[in-house]
């Protein structure tokens, strides 16, 4: 019998991940959160909650959560931000294969490293997206590896989930094929669109429940020139 989940949010704002977690029945260890409204927020709803800087924090500190959630700052990577993130891509992804490279027995020396050189950045909000993938390899070198991953960002982060997703397989997870998903095929009011990274832990011999893989929409992908209400009657009220 797998071990119950129990979720860790990087990142975790004001608490929507974790809303729809508990609903389904998941605990949530904690969100880590560093704006002081979106702490408040949290602590209102009663959300397990640690203010600060998820890069001050470890796997080992959150030692009852196996799942690990984020989605890291936007800001540099969106449309309607600065556009810093997108410019730096490349980097992004060279920083990626330094962590993926990283041996068990000098990993933390080189995390610190690379968390050093990644104040070469203009913006240091590009650099926290990642984040999620160094706590993944220190979970593993660890030796307490998180049996799901989920991660969330805009869509141009998706060649970044797509490296992490084969780092990932090379350290024994089954992962998903990243893709952007449309909220408004899960019935979301809004015409977002997220990259979207889901994996499970497979190594050592770990016995897999199911097969990470993204949901199927629910309603129809937004068009213009088409009505709203096309193809969806039952999602209607009376």
């Amino acid at each position: 019998m797998p071990a119950p989940f129990k979720i860790i949010d990087l990142f975790a704002g004001p608490g929507g991940l974790d809303v729809a977690a508990q609903a389904l029945g998941i605990p949530v260890a904690s969100g880590i959160e560093w704006d002081d409204d979106a702490c408040a927020t949290r602590m209102a709803a009663d959300l397990p909650t640690t203010p600060g800087d998820v890069r001050a924090f470890k796997p080992r500190d959150f030692p009852d959560a196996n799942v690990l959630a984020g989605g890291p700052p936007c800001q540099t990577f969106s449309v309607a931000g600065n556009g810093l993130g997108r410019a730096a891509l490349d980097q992004v992804l060279e920083f990626a294969n330094r962590y993926a490279e990283a041996q068990p027995d000098s990993h933390e020396d080189e995390f610190e490293k690379i968390r050093d050189d990644l104040k070469q950045l203009s913006d240091e909000r590009t650099g926290l997206v990642l984040e999620p993938l160094r706590w993944a390899l220190q979970a593993i070198f660890d030796g307490r590896p998180y049996q799901a991953i989920v991660l969330e960002q805009v869509r141009t982060v998706l060649p970044v989930w797509q490296a992490f997703g084969e780092i990932l397989k090379n350290k024994g997870y089954v992962v998903a094929d990243p893709e952007i998903l449309h909220t408004e095929e899960f019935g979301v009011p809004q015409t977002r669109r997220r990259a979207i990274l889901i994996a499970r832990w497979a190594g050592n011999g770990a016995q897999l429940h199911g097969m990470p893989k993204l949901p199927a929409p629910t309603h129809h992908r937004h068009k213009k020139g088409v009505a709203r209400g096309v193809g969806a009657p039952h999602s209607f009220p009376g």
